[in-house]
């Protein structure tokens, strides 16, 4: 049997829109096993046929490669919450791929691995993260990928706020602006370099000012409720920072670990609020995507 388990991320992280995730101790876990037909298990029945992305993935793959997949059993797990900013699709991908190469023996790097998840998901920031751990950037130029892993930060606490209700990442990206000002464009690139030197060296006092964004966050504001409103109350209870994570519409706090009760004061706040919202803290993973043949 094959396992493989994939973190959960959150990519941008303020101004680094594509660029930047940060992945977390928490797994969406897959096992393969061959069978007499195909089968896929999952908490969402809709996915339980060969439309589940996880298989979609690997079909792709083998395709590629002139094979086609031999009958297997496939559980998908889902403690990722689904379309909630928090890479729940780019596990699929991830784990797609990784099981592809396993069964068509092994014929891909783990560079290939990683450089065709990229593909077939689009943009490189969340299974960067997820792939090989931690706090991570990322970019492709001339069909290549390149990433750097930095220091994880130290003292700080991340804490998820995730909503019942969802916001499908095709959704989230229509909204954008095709162009953007030179203007704009700086001040995410000031706000992003300076927030990266203040994560590496955990120098958390003035991240609520670097963590500003105008390239993402304001357009995709009105598809989350009250995002402005609980990202304000979150830097009135003290947050570091407080920002949406990938698409949205989890929105992900960064805060002083030694704060006993923040959950607490945030918690009635969002009880005001029409929306059920789920706190979450969640502690970094710096290992990336754990590969096991049991």
């Amino acid at each position: 049997m094959l396992k493989i388990s994939v973190p959960a991320s959150s990519a941008n992280l303020g101004p680094g829109f594509d660029v930047l995730a940060l992945s977390f101790k928490l797994y969406n876990i897959f096992t393969f096993e061959k069978n007499d037909k195909l089968e896929i298990i999952s908490d969402f029945e809709e996915y339980n046929n060969e439309n589940n992305l996880v298989y979609k993935t690997m079909k792709q793959v083998f395709e590629e490669f002139g094979k086609t997949p031999s009958p297997l059993k496939i559980n998908v797990g889902s403690d990722i919450p689904l379309s909630r900013g928090l890479g729940s699709s780019a596990t699929c991908i991830l784990a797609g791929v990784i099981a592809a190469n396993y069964y068509l023996g092994n014929k891909m790097t783990n560079y290939d691995i990683y450089k065709k998840a990229i593909e077939i998901e689009g943009h490189c920031d969340n299974i960067t993260s997820q792939f090989y751990g931690g706090l991570s950037m990322s970019l492709k130029e001339n069909g290549e990928v390149y990433y750097k892993k930095m220091n994880v930060p130290k003292g700080m606490k991340c804490t998820a706020l995730i909503p019942d209700f969802t916001l499908e990442t095709k959704i989230a990206r229509e909204v954008l602006p095709k162009e953007v000002t030179m203007q704009d464009a700086v001040f995410n690139l000031s706000h992003c370099l300076l927030m990266l030197n203040a994560l590496e060296n955990s120098n958390f006092k003035d991240l609520k000012l670097f963590f500003k964004d105008k390239l993402h966050q304001d357009y995709r504001a009105p598809l989350v409720n009250n995002f402005h409103e609980i990202v304000n109350k979150a830097y009135e209870l003290g947050a570091y920072a407080s920002f949406l994570s990938g698409a949205g519409p989890t929105i992900m706090v960064f805060r002083d670990e030694n704060d006993k009760e923040f959950n607490d004061k945030i918690r009635l706040y969002l009880d005001t609020l029409k929306d059920k919202w789920t706190i979450v803290d969640l502690e970094i993973d710096n290992d990336g995507t754990i590969i096991e043949v049991i």
